[in-house]
């Protein structure tokens, strides 16, 4: 009886699971298809056109005839063979939207609200009176939150056949595209207005696509890929700095047991995660997706980041000993074991800040469904996000703790701290200079903050080489390894002195303030000319028959440094941006002007994370838009896709 009990549970289970599929097997849904016959007086033995309409739900899409392979599925039509018409030629479709799916290096071709497909027919010799048939359609839709599993339904056609022999001028099947329903969204725009075009339906972008479709899998395909995109956020620069940092915020902390230690570095995990997960949804619901983003460049957090990080870099140089007075040492001794934890866990929250503008397009897409009003699916994401990206520097806040019991480690963990100091100092310059730029002070221009780098390296490639000496050092012998220190650091100098003078810095370019500074100089780099006015933009547009490219950035947006730097500039990208009209956009700033931007970002892409690249065109309607950092094969394909 036990036996027979689990195993109808299990069946139960089984259906339950596949319940959803069977009901979408009964026919169609957020979608209706009718089919007639034009023109409606056609005669045995004339050509005519089957008319296929499809009138879609808001906010799915359905793919044309012609969807390219390896993405959402491509809608066929089939007329059965033995009807009372033969199929003659290809279905025709009216003009689709494309948008970009870099997940699939594709560029989709959809519809939304209504579409009319045309399938040219021939009436067969012979037939006469009512006639019936069969439309076979196969098709899938998706949603900017799901995909539907691909259907096929059979559409029936009722007609009745003109008495009469064919008409010579009535031979030949209507193979032109039918005129289409009302409330189609198609790529053929009406449209030519910057209003016009802010109102036009928001673009999906494929982040979302895929955040969607992870949703529709279940939880944990949804919980793996909010921690493989943590796992990748490890990869962008706003990440890079923070390893020596972690090291040395971790190597001047004393612990006098192990656990001491993994306590600490929890401690500096959870402040990562909690900040991402409880801030970042917390933000959402209150200031919607830009909230963090909004903290991150603020300018007076920024300020005090930066005066952080001179303090931690001169601590560490020797330059003076952070302690807490004798008397309150005392006093709070016997709670020093609870209190121990806030400066690894307000370690973390630091971090957090200063890495969001890199992790802000995955994290910004959760933000943007938490104010959406869907919480539960933003708060797992940020958890598996987050966890993720704490994960190794766990491990590097354990490291320093090991570093400290090997034998004999001396005066060198010393020399060591001393030029994670001179990091911090670099570090810090960073967080000034998102400052000035947001305050348009135009101090920290690309030379001086090369400049100041460069005094930075020269000095602590002098100080490895010893011939620098710090408070605390002694005049021990400088080793080999210290040396070899020494001269790369030295190297870096002439490096950096030579960014100054426009020499290619790689992805350190990423770090530095936009050249030429916004605002002092015209926009143009490596041959192109960019406007700074999207309603100039798409005048001139439509006046050369070109598309737009609105390059939507941030003056403290490190990601899309890398791209204006080291992406635009390559010459097989290049050629193909000056095919477009080009217009770059700040969204970060606080001024008019950037308020305008971002709501025009929104408008167009709805999305608010940056970089952001739409594609517009002449016409001004969008045709496909494309986020966050790119390989430049992808973006090369993306360009490709939507020059003409």
């Amino acid at each position: 009886m036990r036996r027979v009990f689990g195993e109808l549970i299990v069946i139960g289970l089984l259906i339950g699971a596949f319940l959803p599929a069977f009901g979408q097997l009964g026919g169609a849904t957020h979608i209706a298809f009718q089919a007639t016959l034009v023109p409606p007086d056609a005669r045995a033995g004339e050509g005519a056109q089957i008319v296929l309409t499809a009138k879609i739900d808001p906010g799915y899409h359905l793919y044309s005839l012609t969807q390219p392979e390896g993405g959402p599925v491509r809608t066929t039509i089939t007329v059965p063979a033995g009807g009372p018409f033969a199929f003659v030629g290809k279905a025709v479709q009216p003009p689709f939207r494309s948008v970009f799916d870099p997940g699939f290096q594709i560029t989709d071709q959809e519809y939304e609200g209504a579409v009319a497909f045309g399938i040219p027919v021939k009436l067969r010799s012979g037939i006469a009176g009512a006639q019936k048939a069969l439309i076979e359609v196969h098709y899938q839709l998706c949603t900017d939150r799901n995909c539907l599993i691909p259907t096929t339904v059979s559409v029936p056609l009722s007609f009745r056949v003109a008495p009469g022999p064919p008409r010579p001028d009535h031979l030949q099947p209507i193979t032109s595209v039918p005129p289409q329903p009302a409330g189609a969204a198609t790529g053929s725009p009406p449209s030519t207005t910057m209003e016009q075009t802010a109102a036009s339906p928001p673009i999906s972008d494929s982040t979302r696509r895929s955040i969607a479709l992870a949703e529709h899998r279940g939880l944990l395909s949804f919980l793996l890929l909010s921690m493989g995109a943590g796992f990748l956020a490890l990869l962008t620069p706003c990440v890079f700095p923070m390893v020596p940092i972690t090291v040395s915020f971790f190597s001047k902390r004393r612990q006098q047991k192990t656990w001491e230690g993994i306590r600490d570095a929890l401690a500096y995990c959870f402040g990562i995660i909690a900040t991402f997960t409880f801030l970042g949804v917390a933000a959402a619901v209150l200031f919607k997706a830009t909230g963090i983003r909004a903290i991150a460049n603020n300018p007076f957090v920024n300020l005090a980041l930066a005066v952080l990080f001179i303090a931690l870099g001169i601590n560490l140089m020797g330059g003076f000993e952070i302690a807490l007075p004798a008397g309150l040492a005392n006093r709070f001794a016997a709670g020093a074991q609870k209190a121990g934890v806030l400066g690894p866990f307000f370690m973390g929250l630091t971090f957090t800040l200063t890495t969001f503008t890199c992790t802000v397009a995955f994290v910004g897409t959760l933000l943007a469904a938490a104010a959406e009003g869907d919480l539960f699916y933003p708060i797992v994401g940020m958890l598996g996000f987050s966890v993720a990206f704490a994960l190794p520097f766990f491990l590097l806040a354990l490291f320093p703790q090991y570093v400290a019991r090997l034998p004999h480690s001396g005066s060198w963990l010393t020399t060591v701290k001393a030029y994670l100091g001179f990091v911090e100092l670099a570090a810090a310059v960073k967080f000034l200079s998102n400052a000035d730029l947001v305050w348009s002070l135009g101090w920290l221009t690309r030379p001086v903050f090369l400049a100041i780098w460069a005094a930075i390296a020269l000095i602590a490639g002098c100080y490895l080489m010893g011939w620098l000496l710090l408070p605390h050092d002694t005049t021990a012998t400088v080793g080999k390894v210290r040396r070899g220190f020494g001269l790369l650091t030295l190297v870096a100098c002439v490096y950096l002195y030579a960014g100054i003078n426009h020499a290619p810095l790689g992805t350190l370019a990423a770090f530095l303030p936009p050249d030429p500074y916004p605002g002092q100089a015209e926009m143009e780099r490596g041959g192109l000319n960019w406007l700074h006015s999207y309603t100039e933009a798409l005048a001139l547009a439509k006046q050369e028959n070109r598309p737009v490219f609105v390059n939507f950035t941030g003056v403290n947006c490190t990601n899309c440094r890398d791209m204006e730097q080291n992406v635009f500039p390559r010459p097989e990208v290049a050629a193909e941006l000056r095919k477009f009209v080009l217009v770059e956009l700040y969204t970060d700033r606080d001024r008019e002007e950037d308020r305008q931007n971002a709501r025009l970002l929104q408008k167009l892409a709805g999305v608010a994370t940056l970089p952001t690249y739409v594609v517009v065109g002449p016409d001004g309607r969008v045709r496909a838009v494309l986020q966050d950092r790119r390989p430049p094969q992808v973006f090369l394909r993306f360009l490709e896709a939507n020059e003409r």
